[in-house]
């Protein structure tokens, strides 16, 4: 019985590292989500198109899009279009003059879901082509837990999805459609919704059984040796084997490097830390 014991022991110990592992994560992520049951935001307004690329109807359903993220994701939120150079709003390379930009708009209106300063993210669409690079530069900047769960790839690769099919010729329905995508990409938890109890101790089954299976078929196998396989003429007939180490070859190869078009956690010029990731087209 202890021998069995033994071979399922190991099994047994995926099944509780992996449960205690997911459970974790979706307490972690439960007790996040209903940390603040109300946006502490004194903005009135989520929307500024300054830009005038939405219609007024369009600015209201965005308006009321970012609501229930903000509702959702807890964060608060907005979306803010321009369309003017920024070549000397910063000192920074072109890349950063957005970023810049809307870090402060961030920290000047106080933007946070549980305090000022706080849970937030401020998404900058410049539709200005800087003359300079010939480039059209977005930014999203986040704060508190918006920058802790979304990295600078997710923000990046958020712009890239949503924002690739602009230019300069589209219509309004174009950008409304391309900033609601991004308000709707702001989730990064969807695959957070599969860890129910339920689905956590199955997949942590379906691993230990996929182990068990695996090991057992290696366990099993034709027996190729008998009581006289290493006797002959009445003597141990054993044959040394060893394995020789011939020739080391190594190549090395250069790897590249993306020059991305964002940057990880910062400091702004009001002193408060962000987050961010940039886009241009």
């Amino acid at each position: 019985m202890k021998r069995y014991f033994g071979y399922f022991k190991i099994p047994f110990i995926i099944v509780a590292v992996v449960s205690v592992i997911c459970i974790a994560v979706y307490v972690v992520n439960g007790n996040s989500q209903s940390a603040t049951a109300t946006n502490q935001s004194a903005m009135k307004e989520n929307v500024f198109d300054f830009a005038d690329k939405l219609t007024d109807e369009q600015e209201k359903m965005l308006n009321q899009k970012i609501i229930e993220q903000e509702n959702k994701l807890k964060y608060d939120i907005a979306v803010v279009i321009l369309n003017q150079s920024l070549e000397n709003y910063s000192s920074a390379s072109p890349q950063y003059w957005v970023r810049d930009f809307a870090d402060d708009f961030a920290d000047t209106n106080n933007m946070g879901y549980d305090k000022p300063h706080g849970d937030s993210v401020v998404f900058i669409d410049n539709v200005f082509r800087e003359p300079s690079t010939g480039k059209v530069y977005s930014w999203i900047s986040t704060s508190g837990r918006a920058q802790d769960r979304l990295s600078q790839s997710d923000l990046e690769l958020i712009m890239d999805q949503a924002l690739d099919g602009l230019y300069d010729y589209s219509d309004s329905d174009d950008y409304y459609k391309a900033y609601s995508r991004v308000i709707e990409l702001l989730d990064s938890n969807k695959a957070l919704e599969v860890l129910t109890l339920g689905n956590i101790m199955i997949a942590a089954l379906v691993i230990a059984l996929g182990y068990v299976a695996i090991n057992w078929r290696s366990k099993v196998g034709d027996k190729t040796t008998n009581s006289t396989t290493y006797v002959e003429n009445g003597k141990p007939n054993i044959t040394a084997q060893s394995d020789i180490f011939l020739r080391k070859s190594v190549t090395k190869r250069k790897i590249e490097k993306s020059s991305g078009g964002g940057s990880g956690g910062h400091t702004s010029s009001g002193g408060f830390s962000h987050g961010g990731g940039g886009h241009s087209r």
